[in-house]
């Protein structure tokens, strides 16, 4: 599978499967989305990764709104 430069939303992204995923597809070269409830473990989670090209953002994927 070519991940290099594809672009992946990763919800759940600040702990868990969520963050071994994001962690996954970085390190592969994709530009990631790291989304969570909480907005400073996703932003916390984004920095961790080596890529470079990882942001994170508060979205709770049970509203609508947020999403």
């Amino acid at each position: 599978m070519q991940i290099d430069q594809s672009a992946a939303i990763v919800t759940g992204a600040a702990s868990g499967l969520g963050l071994a995923t994001a962690r996954m597809l970085a390190g592969h070269g994709a530009r990631v989305a790291l989304l969570d409830i909480d907005a400073a473990r996703a932003a916390e989670a984004a920095a961790g990764l080596a890529s470079g090209h990882a942001q994170g953002l508060q979205c709770d994927v049970g509203e609508a709104a947020s999403a």
